[in-house]
């Protein structure tokens, strides 16, 4: 029986690759506890805060959930501090991607992304029939002149993750309000700040801070990292209430589970926890630069809650290798002479080292 033909425009599409899990090293090669340092999740586990407010509402998980997240928004503004008709909660960041394009994008439309960036925004867009468009990085920073560019020459949306993934660099205040001051109004800037938190430079300076004065301007946010709640799946839009109410028109009824929207409140006032995240991720990040200077590597400094390492032409072999001894990290064919790691706790940061190094010595 033939089926029927799938869009044309679906068989441009890459599928997202993921990390691997720790269940698949686990049964590969019969190791207990393997470490994961692939997927940027938060080390500390959920919030404490959230995983109460789950463990209260479990009973209640036969009843549908409130469509309009109005507690989950209550939190996410004055987390964010903005009123919540500029918010719109998703099913993680992701769907919120999904709901600025298929809110946006006309078949053929045209959408700029930087050549080394989350590889969803891609998907995203040519789901529904878009054209994307790379822009030239400089090294392993976004180039925002280059972006520019691309953007007069008639985009409808652009994408910057600020920080970005995968290269833990940033876009400056400097480059950034140059760039929202220069596109058109009819042209979309997704600002992704899911890895904001992170930021420690003097310069960096959110998109919240420019959505007031440009109203084409969308940031989005996820508590997947910075929260712990991957498992989850809580994300925001923040923008100007003409976008926000365009988006609402493409999200389902009940796009949100109950545990999503109780977790998410209570992760958002869980500032503690936010806290010890952030002194976590410095203290390990710093842990590992130091690390990587004294076995001879580069590295990319980062503003985010994991690092690029270089490790030339050996790179996918010693992952390879990082693999068989249960430690998990990223290897990207984009970026073949590196891998990218996690920030772990302590006990795990330290492993990954004396595995690196065992491995960078003996083979």
């Amino acid at each position: 029986m033939k089926l029927p033909e799938e869009a044309k425009h679906i068989n441009l599409i890459p599928p997202y690759s993921p990390g691997l899990s720790k269940d698949e090293i686990a049964r590969k090669y019969g190791i207990e506890k393997p470490v994961k340092l692939a997927s940027n999740e938060n080390p500390l586990g959920p919030s404490p805060m959230a995983a109460k407010a789950m463990r209260d509402f479990i009973e209640n998980t036969h009843l549908y959930p409130d469509p309009m997240a109005a507690e989950l928004k209550a939190s996410a503004s004055e987390f964010f501090g903005f009123p919540p008709e500029n918010i719109i909660t998703g099913n993680g960041s992701d769907e919120i991607i999904d709901f600025i394009c298929r809110a946006y994008l006309n078949p053929g439309d045209r959408v700029v992304i930087p050549s080394c960036t989350f590889s969803y925004y891609r998907i995203a867009s040519l789901a529904c029939g878009a054209t994307v468009t790379e822009s030239p990085m400089e090294g392993m920073k976004i180039d925002a002149g280059a972006m520019l560019s691309e953007i007069l020459s008639g985009a409808k949306i652009a994408f910057l993750a600020n920080p970005n993934n995968p290269t833990g660099t940033y876009t400056g205040k400097k480059e950034l309000l140059d760039l929202c001051g220069k596109i058109s109004p009819e042209t979309i800037l997704v600002l992704d700040e899911a890895y904001a938190a992170f930021a420690r430079a003097d310069d960096f300076v959110s998109g919240l801070k420019i959505i007031q004065d440009r109203p084409n301007v969308i940031v989005i946010n996820t508590l997947s990292k910075s929260h712990g709640l991957a498992g989850i799946r809580v994300g925001f839009a923040v923008a100007c209430k003409e976008i926000i109410d365009t988006l609402y028109k493409v999200k389902p009824p009940f796009n949100m589970n109950l545990l999503a929207i109780k977790a998410g409140a209570a992760a958002l006032r869980d500032r503690d926890f936010l806290n010890l995240t952030l002194e976590t991720t410095w203290k390990g990040l710093d842990y590992l630069y130091s690390s990587f200077s004294r076995l001879g590597l580069d590295y990319i400094s980062s503003h985010t809650n994991f690092v690029l390492v270089r490790l030339g032409t050996d790179a996918k072999i010693i992952y390879e290798e990082l693999l068989k001894r249960g430690l998990i990290t990223r290897f990207m064919p984009g970026l073949p002479e590196y891998i990218r790691v996690s920030v772990g706790l302590e006990k795990e940061n330290e492993r990954f080292i004396h595995e690196l190094e065992d491995i960078l010595k003996h083979g």
